[in-house]
């Protein structure tokens, strides 16, 4: 369980922070959701679907098959598609929310990458302002932010426009199988079927190249699936 604090001056004032070099903090993560401006690179690499978060539409990458069991972490916690999403490249940042709705930048400071010996990057610097490698981490996860409503929003315009159904699907490898459940996947008919009018309309919220994105990324499925097939059977099952 991560334990986010919010970064500031008084707490982390004379401490420092490594980058990370494992992806085991995403160890048990099945998914992660998307941004507009990577989607089609996602999509070389891993599936992309769509699924209700907090009653938000989002688009995200499926990361693995079975529950809580991330296919794509090596045994050295190396990455194995070719893309990392966005979202878990700043680790072991975050945006937080304030008591006040504000937006905080927080950190995990149970991901063992906190110190308090010379080792690393400084939170701030002596004027008490955010150190240079700060400003870049808080400048990344304020863009992922901006354009988290902007990737809602597409993917809403495609469920209202009706070109979006259950993705009802089976996947096998090495003798194992899959059904994927609570996701949701273009019908490339029904996109195919849209007055103009309809599809100028989704092409201006960026949801016209998010469906092809998406249609185009479930090549990506069955390599997902032999990926999954590799994890040591006592894994998958706990």
């Amino acid at each position: 369980m991560a334990n986010l604090q919010p970064v500031t001056v008084n707490r982390h004032g004379k401490q420092r922070w490594r980058r990370f070099s494992s992806f085991a903090f995403a160890a048990q993560s099945t998914i992660a959701p998307l941004m507009l401006t990577e989607v089609r690179s996602a999509a070389s690499a891993l599936p992309i679907a769509f699924i209700n978060i907090q009653n938000q539409l989002v688009p995200v990458a499926l990361l693995g098959l079975d529950q809580g069991r991330n296919a794509c972490i090596g045994a050295q916690g190396e990455w194995l598609p070719g893309y990392t999403p966005a979202s878990l490249r700043v680790w072991p940042f975050s945006i937080g929310a304030g008591s006040k709705g504000e937006r905080l930048l927080c950190v995990d400071e149970d991901s063992g990458l906190l110190t308090n010996t010379e080792d690393g990057e400084p939170f701030f610097g002596d004027d008490g302002k955010p150190a240079p490698a700060l400003e870049t981490v808080l400048s990344f996860l304020s863009r992922l932010t901006q354009e988290r409503e902007p990737s809602i929003a597409a993917a809403t315009a495609l469920l209202a426009a009706d070109v979006l159904e259950p993705w009802d699907v089976v996947v096998r490898a090495d003798e194992r199988e899959w059904s994927l459940e609570n996701f949701m996947r273009v019908k490339e008919d029904a996109l195919a079927a849209l007055p103009d009018q309809s599809i100028l309309a989704l092409h201006r919220a960026g949801a016209l190249a998010l469906a092809y994105t998406q249609l185009h990324s479930m090549a990506q499925l069955p390599a997902l699936g032999r990926r999954a097939a590799q994890l040591q059977p006592q894994a998958a099952e706990q």
